[in-house]
């Protein structure tokens, strides 16, 4: 310690320089330390992102019911020619349920459901399935059958979708900000899974082949609603063609649509086809 000594000298004003050693190494550490934190949490889990979906629904139809409805059929093959439309029936029971597990959704039919997967690619060597949309057998518009000796009224597999009743499935959820993912347009896949083999059956957007003697013709339209089914060589189809249905989002309505290989809309007026794939 240094000793210091003032004496008076008149009355001129006199000033000390008194050294302080100051260090200034810990300023600012709580602001570093902070920094540094937040750095390591992005190395360690990346840049965080907005992933809040939004909710689409099913656009109006542009004719003068401007309906919502969005109608599903899902045709199951029995048995028999493949050309024949009357083997291919818009119920459960060509699927192996007895009227009786449908009318009390016992759990073998309870458990079942139908499947969507939306991708972001035809290539099915890159595509990502980012959408899964499931269909419980409980919905559905119902049918007259026997059980037994009496005429009951059970579910089959034709859904009409909307606002209200029965809705789910009816809306498609998906990411709010277009920043991260910037996806519009995705293809739609479906197939069914049967509690009661415990295998899912793939669908097909038409059966095959078209003509009466089971041999390939020439193209018919697949959304033919009498027909439904599709043509060319039945070894060597395309399954980009014969697979998929396309969805595209409308972000300024907040809306989708669903369209086939040829872009018409379908699931208004005309509706949306699946057929059991069987394999030729």
């Amino acid at each position: 310690m240094n000793k210091v000594v003032i004496r008076q000298n008149g009355f001129i004003d006199k000033s000390l320089n008194i050294p302080i050693e100051l260090k200034w190494d810990f300023t600012g550490v709580d602001d570093a330390l902070d920094e540094f934190e937040n750095k390591v949490v992005n190395d360690v889990i990346g840049r965080g992102y907005d992933f809040e979906v939004t909710r689409f629904g099913h656009a109006p139809d542009t004719g003068s019911t401007m309906s919502t409805e969005l109608n599903y059929e899902f045709y199951f093959y029995s048995a028999g020619s493949t050309s024949t439309i009357s083997n291919w029936g818009n119920n459960y029971i060509s699927d192996g349920f007895t009227p009786q597990e449908i009318y009390y959704y016992e759990n073998n039919f309870a458990n079942s459901f139908f499947k969507l997967d939306l991708y972001d690619t035809l290539d099915e060597k890159r595509q990502k399935n980012y959408i899964t949309i499931i269909l419980p057998t409980q919905q559905g518009l119902k049918m007259s059958a026997y059980m037994q000796t009496q005429l009951v009224e059970i579910k089959k597999p034709k859904f009409i979708l909307d606002y209200i009743g029965d809705k789910e499935g009816f809306f498609i959820y998906w990411l709010k900000s277009r920043k991260f993912l910037d996806i519009t347009t995705f293809y739609m896949t479906a197939k069914f899974f049967n509690a009661k083999t415990g295998k899912f059956s793939k669908m097909m957007t038409g059966r095959l082949p078209c003509d009466q003697s089971g041999l390939p013709v020439a193209l018919r339209d697949t959304t033919n609603p009498s027909q439904g089914c599709f043509s060319g060589d039945v070894t060597n189809f395309d399954n980009a063609k014969h697979f998929y249905y396309t969805v595209q989002l409308d972000y300024n309505t907040q809306t989708y649509q669903i369209l086939n290989n040829n872009g018409q809309r379908l699931g208004t007026t005309i509706p949306i086809k699946w057929f059991e794939y069987v394999n030729p």
